[in-house]
Protein backbone atom coordinates (compact mmCIF):
# COMPACT_ATOMS: atom_id res chain seq x y z
CA UNK A 1 0.00 0.00 0.00
CA UNK A 2 2.65 2.64 0.92
CA UNK A 3 4.44 1.95 -2.75
CA UNK A 4 1.27 2.18 -4.42
CA UNK A 5 0.93 5.88 -1.95
CA UNK A 6 4.32 6.74 -3.27
CA UNK A 7 3.65 6.06 -7.21
CA UNK A 8 0.72 8.49 -6.69
CA UNK A 9 3.02 11.39 -4.72
CA UNK A 10 5.48 11.17 -7.87
CA UNK A 11 3.01 11.32 -10.53
CA UNK A 12 1.97 14.24 -8.66
CA UNK A 13 4.97 15.56 -8.80
CA UNK A 14 5.68 14.77 -12.32
CA UNK A 15 2.84 17.07 -13.26
CA UNK A 16 4.22 19.81 -11.59
CA UNK A 17 7.59 19.55 -13.51
CA UNK A 18 6.19 19.01 -16.82
CA UNK A 19 6.59 22.57 -19.00
CA UNK A 20 3.35 22.56 -20.37
CA UNK A 21 3.22 23.10 -24.16
CA UNK A 22 0.31 25.13 -24.18
CA UNK A 23 -1.70 26.00 -27.84
CA UNK A 24 -3.00 29.15 -28.99
CA UNK A 25 -5.31 26.75 -31.49
CA UNK A 26 -6.64 24.89 -28.16
CA UNK A 27 -7.38 27.76 -26.08
CA UNK A 28 -9.24 29.68 -28.65
CA UNK A 29 -11.11 26.48 -29.57
CA UNK A 30 -11.78 25.93 -26.43
CA UNK A 31 -12.87 29.62 -25.50
CA UNK A 32 -15.22 29.53 -28.28
CA UNK A 33 -17.13 26.25 -27.19
CA UNK A 34 -17.31 27.72 -23.38
CA UNK A 35 -16.54 31.25 -22.68
CA UNK A 36 -13.72 31.01 -20.13
CA UNK A 37 -12.20 27.42 -20.68
CA UNK A 38 -9.40 28.57 -22.78
CA UNK A 39 -8.80 30.33 -19.79
CA UNK A 40 -8.77 27.47 -17.45
CA UNK A 41 -6.50 25.81 -20.16
CA UNK A 42 -3.90 28.47 -19.82
CA UNK A 43 -4.19 28.06 -15.71
CA UNK A 44 -5.84 31.32 -15.72
CA UNK A 45 -8.72 29.72 -13.53
CA UNK A 46 -10.19 32.86 -11.81
CA UNK A 47 -10.17 34.88 -15.42
CA UNK A 48 -11.69 31.71 -16.35
CA UNK A 49 -14.11 31.71 -13.91
CA UNK A 50 -15.12 35.14 -14.37
CA UNK A 51 -16.21 34.48 -18.20
CA UNK A 52 -17.74 31.16 -17.17
CA UNK A 53 -19.99 33.19 -14.67
CA UNK A 54 -20.87 35.52 -17.56
CA UNK A 55 -21.94 32.91 -19.68
CA UNK A 56 -24.20 30.89 -17.57
CA UNK A 57 -25.46 34.59 -16.30
CA UNK A 58 -26.02 35.23 -20.17
CA UNK A 59 -27.77 31.60 -20.76
CA UNK A 60 -30.25 32.44 -17.93
CA UNK A 61 -31.05 35.22 -18.68
CA UNK A 62 -31.80 34.25 -22.50
CA UNK A 63 -33.96 31.53 -21.85
CA UNK A 64 -36.01 33.67 -18.82
CA UNK A 65 -37.01 36.31 -21.74
CA UNK A 66 -38.17 33.28 -23.80
CA UNK A 67 -39.94 31.97 -21.29
CA UNK A 68 -41.47 35.49 -20.54
CA UNK A 69 -42.30 35.61 -24.13
CA UNK A 70 -44.23 33.10 -24.42
CA UNK A 71 -46.25 33.72 -21.59
CA UNK A 72 -46.89 37.34 -23.32
CA UNK A 73 -47.98 36.00 -26.74
CA UNK A 74 -50.64 33.46 -24.67
CA UNK A 75 -51.45 36.45 -22.39
CA UNK A 76 -52.72 38.78 -25.79
CA UNK A 77 -53.85 35.86 -27.62
CA UNK A 78 -56.38 35.22 -24.38
CA UNK A 79 -57.34 38.73 -23.98
CA UNK A 80 -58.32 39.49 -27.72
CA UNK A 81 -60.09 35.83 -28.22
CA UNK A 82 -61.62 37.07 -24.85
CA UNK A 83 -62.55 40.38 -25.00
CA UNK A 84 -63.37 40.17 -28.76
CA UNK A 85 -63.40 36.74 -29.89
CA UNK A 86 -60.35 36.68 -31.90
CA UNK A 87 -59.34 32.85 -32.77
CA UNK A 88 -56.43 31.85 -31.10
CA UNK A 89 -54.83 30.11 -33.75
CA UNK A 90 -53.89 32.91 -35.53
CA UNK A 91 -50.46 34.05 -37.45
CA UNK A 92 -48.29 36.84 -35.66
CA UNK A 93 -49.21 39.55 -38.62
CA UNK A 94 -52.87 39.01 -37.99
CA UNK A 95 -52.37 40.23 -34.23
CA UNK A 96 -50.05 42.71 -35.70
CA UNK A 97 -53.13 44.35 -37.56
CA UNK A 98 -55.61 44.22 -34.01
CA UNK A 99 -52.61 45.91 -32.62
CA UNK A 100 -52.89 48.13 -35.79
CA UNK A 101 -56.15 48.57 -36.32
CA UNK A 102 -59.23 49.40 -33.57
CA UNK A 103 -61.66 47.19 -35.78
CA UNK A 104 -61.60 45.06 -39.13
CA UNK A 105 -63.79 47.58 -40.59
CA UNK A 106 -61.49 50.27 -40.17
CA UNK A 107 -58.71 47.95 -41.67
CA UNK A 108 -60.62 46.60 -44.55
CA UNK A 109 -61.74 50.69 -45.18
CA UNK A 110 -58.35 51.14 -46.13
CA UNK A 111 -57.23 47.94 -47.88
CA UNK A 112 -60.52 49.03 -50.55
CA UNK A 113 -59.73 52.50 -50.77
CA UNK A 114 -55.78 51.42 -51.85
CA UNK A 115 -56.87 48.91 -53.88
CA UNK A 116 -58.64 51.43 -56.00
CA UNK A 117 -56.52 54.56 -56.38
CA UNK A 118 -53.95 52.04 -57.24
CA UNK A 119 -55.78 49.30 -59.42
CA UNK A 120 -58.92 51.12 -60.40
CA UNK A 121 -57.79 54.71 -60.77
CA UNK A 122 -53.64 54.22 -61.82
CA UNK A 123 -54.10 50.82 -63.58
CA UNK A 124 -57.76 50.93 -64.49
CA UNK A 125 -57.35 46.71 -63.70
CA UNK A 126 -60.68 45.39 -62.34
CA UNK A 127 -59.38 42.01 -62.04
CA UNK A 128 -56.46 42.99 -60.49
CA UNK A 129 -58.60 44.92 -57.85
CA UNK A 130 -60.67 41.76 -56.85
CA UNK A 131 -57.87 39.64 -56.74
CA UNK A 132 -56.37 42.19 -53.93
CA UNK A 133 -59.30 42.72 -51.91
CA UNK A 134 -59.71 38.94 -51.93
CA UNK A 135 -56.39 38.02 -50.95
CA UNK A 136 -56.19 40.97 -48.23
CA UNK A 137 -59.78 41.84 -47.10
CA UNK A 138 -60.32 40.13 -43.19
CA UNK A 139 -63.35 37.89 -43.63
CA UNK A 140 -66.26 38.01 -41.15
CA UNK A 141 -65.62 35.04 -39.10
CA UNK A 142 -62.36 37.03 -38.47
CA UNK A 143 -63.58 40.18 -37.50
CA UNK A 144 -62.93 41.99 -34.53
CA UNK A 145 -63.95 45.36 -33.55
CA UNK A 146 -62.47 46.87 -29.60
CA UNK A 147 -65.23 48.46 -27.77
CA UNK A 148 -63.20 51.53 -26.47
CA UNK A 149 -59.73 52.45 -26.14
CA UNK A 150 -58.83 50.81 -23.02
CA UNK A 151 -59.51 47.68 -23.95
CA UNK A 152 -57.39 48.29 -26.87
CA UNK A 153 -54.69 49.72 -25.12
CA UNK A 154 -54.36 47.13 -22.79
CA UNK A 155 -53.84 44.73 -26.04
CA UNK A 156 -51.24 47.00 -27.44
CA UNK A 157 -49.66 46.54 -23.83
CA UNK A 158 -48.92 43.33 -23.78
CA UNK A 159 -47.82 43.13 -27.35
CA UNK A 160 -45.65 45.59 -26.71
CA UNK A 161 -44.10 43.26 -23.63
CA UNK A 162 -43.86 40.24 -26.20
CA UNK A 163 -41.96 42.68 -28.83
CA UNK A 164 -39.94 44.16 -25.33
CA UNK A 165 -38.98 40.40 -24.41
CA UNK A 166 -37.41 39.62 -28.20
CA UNK A 167 -35.45 42.57 -27.77
CA UNK A 168 -34.12 41.64 -24.69
CA UNK A 169 -33.52 37.96 -25.99
CA UNK A 170 -31.64 39.57 -28.88
CA UNK A 171 -29.31 41.49 -26.81
CA UNK A 172 -28.82 38.31 -24.64
CA UNK A 173 -27.73 36.68 -28.09
CA UNK A 174 -25.95 39.18 -29.14
CA UNK A 175 -23.87 39.41 -25.29
CA UNK A 176 -23.09 35.56 -25.59
CA UNK A 177 -21.70 35.85 -29.09
CA UNK A 178 -19.51 38.71 -27.84
CA UNK A 179 -18.78 37.10 -24.74
CA UNK A 180 -17.15 34.21 -26.91
CA UNK A 181 -15.31 36.65 -28.74
CA UNK A 182 -13.39 38.28 -25.70
CA UNK A 183 -12.47 34.94 -24.09
CA UNK A 184 -11.21 33.81 -27.35
CA UNK A 185 -8.88 36.81 -27.74
CA UNK A 186 -8.24 37.21 -24.54
CA UNK A 187 -6.83 33.05 -24.20
CA UNK A 188 -4.78 33.82 -26.70
CA UNK A 189 -2.96 36.47 -25.02
CA UNK A 190 -2.97 34.45 -22.07
CA UNK A 191 -1.12 31.51 -23.95
CA UNK A 192 1.49 34.46 -26.07
CA UNK A 193 2.00 35.38 -21.94
CA UNK A 194 3.18 31.96 -20.72
CA UNK A 195 4.87 31.12 -24.02
CA UNK A 196 7.03 34.37 -23.17
CA UNK A 197 7.52 34.28 -19.54
CA UNK A 198 7.52 30.56 -18.87
CA UNK A 199 10.96 28.38 -19.32
CA UNK A 200 10.89 24.70 -20.28
CA UNK A 201 11.36 22.63 -16.98
CA UNK A 202 11.56 19.25 -18.61
CA UNK A 203 9.52 15.91 -18.29
CA UNK A 204 9.50 13.71 -15.05
CA UNK A 205 7.60 10.74 -15.75
CA UNK A 206 7.24 7.68 -13.49
CA UNK A 207 5.78 4.47 -14.54
CA UNK A 208 5.70 1.14 -12.41
CA UNK A 209 8.24 -1.82 -13.04
CA UNK A 210 6.25 -4.71 -11.54
CA UNK A 211 8.88 -7.05 -12.73
CA UNK A 212 11.78 -5.65 -10.29
CA UNK A 213 8.91 -4.40 -7.96
CA UNK A 214 9.80 -1.11 -7.80
CA UNK A 215 9.35 2.02 -10.49
CA UNK A 216 11.73 3.80 -13.58
CA UNK A 217 11.77 7.06 -13.23
CA UNK A 218 12.74 9.11 -16.56
CA UNK A 219 13.61 12.77 -16.35
CA UNK A 220 13.67 14.74 -20.34
CA UNK A 221 14.70 17.75 -21.27
CA UNK A 222 14.74 19.37 -24.90
CA UNK A 223 17.17 21.11 -25.46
Amino acid sequence: MKKYILILLLISLSLTLVGKEVSVKKAMLYSLIVPGMGEMYTQNYSKGAMFLAAETAIIFSYFRMQSERDWAINSYKQYAFSVVGVPQDMDDAYYQLIQNYISSEEYNDDIIRDARNYFLIYLTDPEGYEAYLEAYLIPEENSWHWDNNNEWHEYISLRLKKQDYEIYSNFAFAAAILNRIISVIDSAIEVKKIKRSSQYLGKLSVQPDWDKRGMKINYEYRF
